[in-house]
């Protein structure tokens, strides 16, 4: 269970919660060899969770430019679109609220995002895939870093102490990537982390939004479905000893 949680393998699963007696696991997975002797394990490949009586699959597939994620048989990507959560271990403050009072301004004024407490220096994680389109002092906001992760939805993190050494306007980030710090910059009565989601340009309540999993895109099925049906048949029936670790 530990080799399959260092490699964030665990999307169909709670591991501490779900398991439950007769439940089986298996998968299959890279071994590396030098001069016949084992190095290291390498990437899981494909596994196999039976929960329940219910079964679930996942499968490592490597698009042609060479980015690897995680899928069902079916071609549909079992990584979250976004993280729940920008800051890991934090405290959420204050809730989207279009009716709060401002705890500076003592006036009613929208709470238009999610803020997360945290100790100062805390680093802030980009929610999901997308490229920087702002990065500076924006107002109130403090310190403030806009991620567009596509031509609809974009999240926004605010009141930072510092930015990632790496983040410049134009740069691309990766969902669970460290943009900044939590800080108390801008309007703030301490530190924390103010975090918006916006659709079309609209203010939603990240905690309520669900989101659609990916899809293998179409013009790559082919391809898919090619490269993942020797590993569907592996954990069925492994070709030789020492290539599945059923659990």
């Amino acid at each position: 269970f530990h080799f399959v949680a260092q490699h964030r393998l665990l999307n169909f699963a709670d591991f501490a919660r779900d398991i439950e007696k007769g439940d089986s696991f298996a998968i299959v997975y890279e071994q590396h060899f030098r001069g016949g002797e084992k190095v290291a394990d390498g990437p899981i490949l494909a596994a196999k969770f039976t929960n329940d009586g219910k079964m679930y699959q996942a499968i490592r597939y490597t698009t042609p430019d060479g980015k690897s994620e995680f899928y069902t048989p079916e071609g549909s990507s079992l990584r979250k679109p976004f993280l729940r959560n920008p800051v890991d271990s934090a405290v959420i403050s204050s809730k989207f609220d279009p009716h709060r009072k401002h705890p500076i301004l003592s006036t009613i004024r929208a709470h238009r995002g999610v803020d997360y407490a945290a100790d100062i220096g805390t680093p802030i994680k980009a929610t999901g895939d997308g490229h920087i389109i702002f990065r500076g002092k924006k107002n109130g906001y403090g310190n403030t870093l806009i991620i567009q992760h596509d031509k609809r939805r974009s999240t926004l993190y605010a009141h930072m102490q510092k930015f990632a050494k790496y983040t410049r306007t134009g740069r691309k980030v990766r969902q669970g990537q460290i943009i900044g710090y939590v800080g108390k910059s801008g309007w703030a009565t301490g530190p924390h982390l103010h975090y918006e989601f916006r659709v079309d340009g609209m203010h939603v309540d990240p905690l309520k939004l669900q989101h659609a999993y990916a899809q293998v895109p179409e013009e790559l099925q082919n391809d898919f479905l090619a490269k993942t049906k020797m590993l569907l048949t592996q954990l069925d029936n492994p070709p030789q000893a020492g290539s599945i670790l059923a659990l």
